[in-house]
């Protein structure tokens, strides 16, 4: 077999005739050999094995890629990768340096969707600077469309600029071992942000993770898989504009003004620890008509809240608890602006159980307008 040659990233544009050109060597074969990759981020199925795979070694010329397909990085760069394809591509890293001085490390700005894929047992850095020349580009990563990210490698991504990972679209991760550390937010998707695996570990001076799309209340939503997860952050640790869903996982926040934070906030399951300066979980919203809620069906939930106005669970709608096991340590446990329902699980408030939900944040009954008084109890049923 013909081996493929190695590429210096001095050639900017690599062509599609010279991709289909160049066959692989047997022991690259399970590097680029693709799989069909199903995404709830995506309408489409994408199938790597029908595009072409060339291997980059990276220089401080930088790269520019303008074709679809896979590319496996690496080596060191200085002057960054940008991406412009009119197709998919997936950039696989390999033991790869990234880092630019004025702009995005990595910059998807045209494709249709783009796969950053870490290779097993690899550890791969990204970093910005603190200036970049386009402040909208706000992101080390980022992607102008969906990006999804995946593999079993090490990825460490430092922002200096603002933000450590973004997506104007959908984000999802499905895999891998991040390590982000950010000037502002460490991962945000503007539509969405789906965790579905990984070891994620975030030091961010704003929001940890966040998906902030506020045009359309279809959009805007963090869900959270499986995965491991460890957030310290400056503002909130968990952020959406519109729903928040938590299905398993394990999530440890050391570290926030407000933990978890949407319009509605529901926790399916998995482990929950949040640790907070303001309201531990927060759903609220500015949006006429805005269906506002907490709701608790499985998993364990750990909330510690800091001293004077803050809640352990702050909804300014609707408290449902169904089940799961909560352990609160909080001068107030509940501030409740609409119907409470506490139907199953276990609750437990600074060491002792409660079997009614009682106001003690400023929508309890001694602050509410008479006749709204019952709302401020739930009896367990």
């Amino acid at each position: 077999m013909k081996k493929k040659p190695i590429l210096t990233a001095t050639v900017a544009l690599l062509t599609m005739a010279s991709l289909a050109a160049c066959s692989m060597p047997s022991s690259q074969t399970q590097a680029t050999t693709g799989q069909v990759i199903k995404q709830n981020t995506t309408t489409s199925s994408i199938n790597w094995d029908e595009l072409p795979s060339k291997e980059v070694t990276l220089d401080d010329k930088g790269l520019t890629i303008t074709e679809a397909g896979t590319y496996i990085l690496k080596g060191e760069t200085t002057a960054g990768v940008t991406v412009k394809a009119s197709g998919d591509v997936r950039l696989i890293l390999a033991g790869a340096t990234i880092s630019a001085n004025d702009r995005p490390a990595i910059h998807i700005e045209k494709a249709n969707t783009a796969q950053l894929e870490l290779q097993d047992g690899t550890t791969n850095t990204v970093k910005d600077s603190s200036t970049h020349s386009k402040e909208d580009l706000d992101g080390a990563i980022h992607a102008e469309t969906d990006l999804i990210v995946a593999g079993q490698g090490n990825l460490m991504v430092e922002a200096n600029y603002q933000d450590g990972i973004v997506s104007t679209g959908n984000l999802s991760i499905e895999n891998g071992i991040l390590q982000v550390v950010a000037s502002d937010d460490g991962i945000r998707g503007r539509d969405s942000v789906t965790i579905n695996s990984g070891n994620i570990s975030i030091n961010a001076q704003g929001d940890g993770i966040k998906s902030n799309n506020d045009e359309d209340s279809s959009k805007g939503n963090v869900t959270i898989n499986n995965g491991d997860i460890s957030i310290s952050a400056g503002d909130d640790s968990i952020k959406a504009e519109s729903s928040l869903v938590i299905n398993d996982g394990n999530i440890s926040v050391a570290q926030s003004m407000e933990g978890l934070e949407g319009t509605n906030v529901t926790i399916n399951g998995g482990t929950v620890d949040v640790t907070a300066n303001d309201d531990g979980i927060n759903a609220a919203s500015d949006a006429a008509g805005a269906d506002i809620f907490i709701k608790v069906t499985g998993g364990h939930i750990e909330v510690q809240v800091g001293p004077g106005d803050t809640d352990a669970f702050d909804s300014n709608g609707k408290l449902e608890i169904s089940g799961g096991h909560i352990d609160i340590s909080a001068q107030s446990a509940f501030d409740v602006d609409g119907q409470i329902n506490f139907s199953g699980g276990t609750i437990t408030v600074n060491g002792e159980i409660m079997t009614e939900i009682v106001q003690t944040g400023p929508g309890a009954p001694g602050d509410m307008p008479p006749g709204e008084e019952e709302q401020a109890f739930g009896n367990r049923g």
